[in-house]
């Protein structure tokens, strides 16, 4: 589900526990008209940069209006994340939320 960005995980990684961003189309939990806690996996509230690394992964989030589209970070390992999000038809992807953000950071020019 997750694209391929050139960053592979080790075998014995796929079930270390870390940082996701999870997100998908339709109304945010927090504005969801029922409470229904399958629906969206149990995490934090979405950084702005959480926000970045789900636009930069999937163009029609990125197009979307804050209103239709949700984001989470959620910790656990790929497996169980892959997992959620290919059981879940309001789930568009995820990320790692460290392995992004530090990608992005490498990048910078603030970086000499």
């Amino acid at each position: 589900m997750r694209r391929w960005n050139g960053v592979v995980a080790n075998a014995d990684d796929l079930e270390t526990f870390r940082v996701w961003v999870v997100w998908g189309l339709g109304a945010p939990p927090d504005h969801g008209a029922e409470e229904d806690a399958d629906r969206y996996p149990p995490g934090a509230p979405a950084t702005d940069v959480a926000v970045g690394i789900a636009a930069a992964n999937d163009p029609k989030f990125a197009k979307a209006d804050d209103d239709h589209r949700w984001v989470m970070l959620v910790e656990g390992d790929e497996n169980d994340v892959d997992e959620w999000v290919r059981d879940h038809e309001d789930a568009s992807g995820y990320a790692s939320y460290l392995l992004e953000a530090g990608s992005a950071h490498e990048g910078s020019d603030t970086e000499r």
